[in-house]
């Protein structure tokens, strides 16, 4: 059991895997991960590298019959949610758990009004709360996430909300119960900067009030450096470095993690070619027996292929799975 009183969530050895008719795709392959209370932690990498599945196998929720939780552990406040029951999961989702799906324009049913969306996740929590005063706290959530004319918007369908409005929807739906974790998937997804920077400038604001733990998943390292303390960086559906923000970003240790920030453009900064890392990521119904970077790491040598090297401490919460430090 989970006894650390810092710790909101912690993953132990998490493996979820898509079983297809190729076969066994493990997008999730012993991943270890820790949660403090009040922490936002940003979940980096890849498409494919294994960011989404995390955050559906916590919430339970991933694509089924296909998705399953093959092993470990996720224990939220001293309680491992692999050991609950359906029924449990359905009143911790939308309460305690919560989280923000990704793409807002195609997260909502488009045939019900916003306002009654927004109330399900009230009714279903909060059985006695009467039509009046849900109504109120529905305008009052709207209110809080800065949507404007919360009294006439409620009324409003998805398709009359733009992208960003249609995001602090989405928030406000997740921070209706007042959540102690919520997980953002791909929040700023399909909106254009401006817009972006509002929309985390407003989860920054909205964790300050509730407290709340926040998983920040997402491919963008500017929206990792605006609102996260600590980032965590995925490759092949495993943890290759844990990291405090500031020193993730002035002393990268993972060549991975290096090449990601070397990616990122640098305004003033000129250049005939913009940096990319060379190769793919490889395909996880095989993955490769040493570390799964090696096939497209400049510093690799006969050990990396050979075997997957162990997480070595570097101190300061900064942690790292590579061979150059073992």
């Amino acid at each position: 059991m989970n006894t650390n009183k810092k710790e909101l969530l912690k993953i132990e050895n998490l493996q979820t895997s898509f079983f297809t008719k190729k076969g066994e795709i493990k997008a999730v392959d012993g991943v270890d991960l820790t949660i403090e209370y009040g922490e936002t932690v940003g979940l980096v990498g890849e498409s494919g590298s294994g960011k989404s599945t995390i955050s559906l196998s916590i919430m339970q929720v991933l694509p089924q019959p296909a998705g399953k939780i093959t092993g470990g552990k996720v224990w939220f406040k001293g309680e491992n949610l692999l050991e609950k029951t359906k029924e449990d999961m359905r009143q911790l989702r939308g309460d305690r758990l919560s989280m923000i799906m990704q793409d807002p324009m195609v997260a909502m049913n488009p045939l019900l009004k916003v306002g009654y969306q927004l109330s399900e996740t009230l009714k279903y929590h909060n059985t006695k709360t009467v039509s009046t005063s849900l109504k109120d706290r529905c305008i009052a959530l709207l209110k809080r996430v800065k949507v404007p004319a919360p009294e006439s918007r409620i009324n409003d369908y998805p398709f009359q909300f733009s992208g960003g409005m249609s995001q602090r929807a989405l928030i406000a739906m997740g921070i209706a119960n007042n959540p102690e974790l919520l997980i953002a998937d791909e929040p700023t997804t399909a909106l254009d900067v401006t817009i972006a920077a509002q929309v985390l400038g407003l989860m920054k604001d909205v964790q300050k009030e509730t407290k709340a733990s926040i998983i920040l998943i997402t491919h963008d390292l500017a929206s990792i450096a605006q609102i996260c303390s600590r980032v965590v960086v995925m490759y092949a559906g495993r943890i290759v470095e844990k990291a405090p923000i500031n020193t993730f970003f002035k002393k990268p240790a993972h060549p991975y993690s290096v090449g990601l920030i070397r990616s990122v453009p640098v305004l003033g900064r000129k250049t005939d070619r913009l940096y990319s890392i060379t190769g793919q990521p490889p395909s996880l119904l095989n993955p490769p027996k040493g570390c799964r970077f090696a096939p497209r790491c400049e510093k690799a040598y006969e050990k990396c292929f050979q075997q997957y090297p162990p997480e070595t401490d570097l101190g300061g919460r900064h942690k790292v799975a590579c061979w150059l430090f073992a």
